[in-house]
């Protein structure tokens, strides 16, 4: 899903996102970036044809980065419902707290919203891939029921983009708890059961109950 740089790209990757958290994207030109990662502007051209690309390439390897944590705490977190718990939570509190939203606000507050809705595009995208090849994961280890994964994996990428556009509204999500309770009532059994198609889908599993316990 990620794509893999060498040595040189991550260079000017990290020149190009130390540029935009100093001064914001429409400020950070080539030039800039270039003498930043020591890398001259023919070379960054061809790399990533211009700056468009650059400034995408830069945002797209830091949702990944973000997404590979998450994996992480996902890996060293026992019991499905805890690993949705903290994963989600980890997520949410990034989209508030990363510096492309805090530094970014702070230093070019009047691109900031078009920088996310824009470009939001892409940063939607990878969360839904990302949220289905978990899902996809856990239901061939048995932990998730069979659904399709694709409904949810929107629902929850869309919620944490705009989360990080409104972070304020009806839930605190600064409040932890507050965070916690709501991802264990509505996140953890979308993510476990998926979501219900109609009335016929519930009378379908009521009548497999009853029929369980009648043999």
């Amino acid at each position: 899903m990620f794509r893999s740089y060498d040595e040189v790209d991550e260079r000017i990757l990290d020149a190009t996102l130390g540029r935009i958290l100093q001064v914001g994207v429409r400020r950070s030109s080539l030039d800039d970036i270039a003498r930043r990662s020591g890398v001259n502007r023919v070379t960054i051209y061809r790399r990533f044809s211009g700056k468009d690309n650059l400034i995408e390439a830069a945002l797209s390897r830091e949702i990944g980065r973000v997404l590979g944590e998450a994996t992480a705490i996902a890996t060293a977190t026992s019991g499905i419902d805890a690993q949705i718990e903290e994963t989600v939570l980890y997520i949410l509190r990034l989209t508030r707290t990363h510096p492309l939203v805090t530094q970014l606000l702070a230093v070019a507050p009047e691109e900031a919203l078009g920088f996310y809705t824009v470009r939001g595009q892409e940063m939607v995208s990878q969360g839904i891939e990302y949220i289905v090849g978990v899902l996809e994961a856990g239901q061939e280890q048995g932990m998730l029921a069979r659904y399709d994964p694709r409904p949810v994996a929107e629902l929850v990428a869309r919620m944490a983009h705009s989360l990080m556009l409104t972070p304020t509204a009806g839930v605190d999500f600064d409040d932890e708890d507050a965070a916690r309770g709501f991802i264990r009532a509505a996140i953890v059994p979308l993510m476990r059961y998926g979501i219900r198609s109609g009335p016929e889908e519930d009378e379908a599993a009521a009548g497999g109950r009853l029929g369980a316990g009648s043999t």
